[in-house]
C-alpha cells in the first residue's frame, strides 16, 4: 500500500472487515507467540500488542503496533527509530489483513 494516502488505505482496510463481517468487532491474534488485539471501526483500524502477565514489563500493558485513520498512517515497523526495538513488530499492513482474513475464514 505504498504511495497511498491514510485514507485510501483506511477505506481499504475498513472493506476488507466489512466483507469479513467484523466491522466494529475485536478480534484476537495469535502471531509468532504473541497476542494481539486487532479492531476495526468507522473511524479506526488499530492493531494492538498485548503484553501478558508474567512476560517483559517492556510496555506494560500493551502497546499499538498500526494505527489508521482518514488522518494518520503509523506501522511500527516503518519508524525506523521503533524497528529497532526487539520487541517491534515489523508486520505490514498486508500482512495484517492476510492474517485476520485467514483466522476469520478458519485457514
Amino acid at each position: 500500500m505504498t504511495g497511498l494516502s491514510p485514507g485510501h488505505i483506511f477505506s481499504r482496510i475498513r472493506g476488507e472487515f466489512e466483507q469479513l463481517g467484523i466491522l466494529g468487532a475485536q478480534i484476537s491474534l495469535v502471531y509468532g507467540g504473541v497476542t494481539y488485539r486487532v479492531s476495526c471501526d468507522e473511524q479506526t483500524f488499530l492493531v494492538y500488542r498485548v503484553n501478558e502477565v508474567g512476560r517483559s514489563r517492556h510496555h506494560v500493558p500493551g502497546w499499538p503496533v498500526v494505527l489508521v485513520s482518514p488522518d494518520v498512517l503509523f506501522e511500527e515497523g516503518g519508524s525506523e527509530a521503533l524497528a529497532e526495538d526487539h520487541y517491534a513488530c515489523n508486520l505490514t499492513i498486508d500482512t495484517w489483513l492476510e492474517l485476520i482474513s485467514r483466522h476469520c475464514r478458519g485457514l
